[in-house]
């Protein structure tokens, strides 16, 4: 398993960083070098975290746990009126953001209403293509009592925001409602803090059902070959976005033949991806467990 995490300090000698993760078999997920200072998101083998840390010590850098790194989440309301798309919503994808998440807000076409809300079929295959979904259902008690209705068929870890601070849900937060200002004091920090861990808590059995049906490549592979054969554009942001079992690749439709003739180990990408169009935003590829697929190497 890799773990994620995110260094912050200076250009000196932070190439020697960088070698370090490529001897050890890591990636480097992101990198921004602004003037003297030097932001990165590593990904490295588990049992070498020490290593890392030692070496993050010595080059005067600051290392972050990034909890939620490697998961798209998407963040959905009733509506995007300003009725429900309020700043919490925005708050609450920030805060997600820091955390290590990809994240993506949508607003239902007919989700306004407490008896007459519901969700479209298409809107409930685009949000199962994401890891886990965060619903923020506003203030009032009786309306989140009918609208969960609408989550219990979405087949991926979820959790529900409002703004009674204790109603007996499953993966619920509360002392969230509508604002018409920015999450700032202490409190409601301390909310977003919150549904930090409860999403978290949501994702831990999908962690762990990964676990013990191991996939048949690492997401973090998969990516790094991608983007040797296609190369990303440039001022491209995130054309590949990787998911706990597998990745968003946003590529254009004449590229698709050579990514599945992409050799990973003894197999092409093709044999142990399922790769289909996305109803959201480029094209999906489901890793197929290693049971499914045997041994690459």
């Amino acid at each position: 398993m890799y773990k994620i995490m995110m260094f912050e300090g200076g250009v000196y000698k932070f190439y020697e960083l960088k070698e370090l993760i490529g001897d050890l078999g890591g990636f480097i997920l992101q990198e921004s070098v602004m003037q003297t200072e030097t932001m990165m998101h590593l990904a490295f083998p588990e049992e070498d975290e020490r290593e890392i840390r030692n070496k993050i010590k010595e080059l005067g850098g600051k290392f972050k746990e990034l909890p939620l790194a490697g998961t798209e989440i998407i963040i959905v309301v009733p509506s995007l009126g300003k009725h429900h798309a309020v700043d919490p919503m925005c708050d609450i994808a920030e805060f997600l953001r820091r955390s290590g998440a990809i994240t993506n807000m949508m607003g239902l076409a007919r989700g306004v209403g407490r008896r007459i809300a519901q969700m479209t079929t298409q809107e409930k295959q685009i949000i199962e293509e994401f890891d886990a979904a965060v619903f923020i259902f506003g203030t009032f008690e009786e309306c989140i009592e009918e609208k969960v209705k609408l989550c219990k068929s979405i087949d991926i870890p979820y959790i529900i925001v409002g703004g009674p601070s204790d109603m007996e849900l499953e993966h619920y937060v509360g002392g969230v409602g509508r604002k018409t200002a920015r999450m700032r004091n202490k409190d409601e920090i301390d909310r977003l803090y919150d549904v930090a861990s409860e999403l978290e808590r949501a994702l831990a059995e999908k962690r762990l059902d990964i676990e013990e049906d191991p996939i048949a490549a690492s997401p973090l592979f998969i990516k790094d070959m991608i983007e040797k054969t296609i190369l990303p554009k440039t001022g491209e942001e995130l054309p590949n976005i990787i998911q706990l079992d597998g990745l968003r690749v946003k590529i254009e439709e004449e590229d698709i033949e050579k990514i599945k003739e992409i050799e990973i180990g003894n197999k092409k990408l093709s044999e142990i991806c399922e790769i289909k169009k996305s109803l959201y935003a480029g094209y999906l590829l489901d890793i197929k467990s290693e049971a499914v697929t045997g041994a690459l190497f």
